[in-house]
């Protein structure tokens, strides 16, 4: 028997369809939680919209780890989405959101080493 999944997006605010590249991840902190919302190009320039007053008068926060050098959020969500396709690809069963399982990241990576 064959299966096909289909991943499908949709903007966390609206419910609106989206594609793939039309997916704007924004990532932000309030209070003591770190927060992560799918949003469209303009429910994305919304927000900045109404978060940049609140950005322009704040301090940036120092954290020990600033000094080391992490890959960018961009580069960190193709490769989690490059790992969720080959994994439904090989009949894995993955979410296509959240933390993807040690299991499939280690299988991926022996296929492609």
């Amino acid at each position: 028997m064959a299966r096909k999944e289909i991943t499908q997006y949709f903007d966390d605010i609206d419910s609106t369809p989206l594609e793939e590249d039309q997916v704007r991840v924004v990532h932000f902190s309030y209070g003591k939680n770190d927060y992560t919302i799918d949003l469209s190009e303009e429910n994305a320039r919304r927000f900045d919209e109404v978060i940049r007053p609140y950005i322009e008068n704040a301090r940036k926060r120092v954290t020990p780890t600033q000094g080391t050098r992490r890959s960018t959020g961009q580069t960190r969500n193709s490769r989690a989405r490059e790992i969720r396709q080959w994994a439904l690809d090989q009949g894995k069963n993955v979410s296509t959101r959240g933390k993807i399982p040690a299991d499939i990241i280690e299988a991926y990576n022996l296929a492609h080493s």
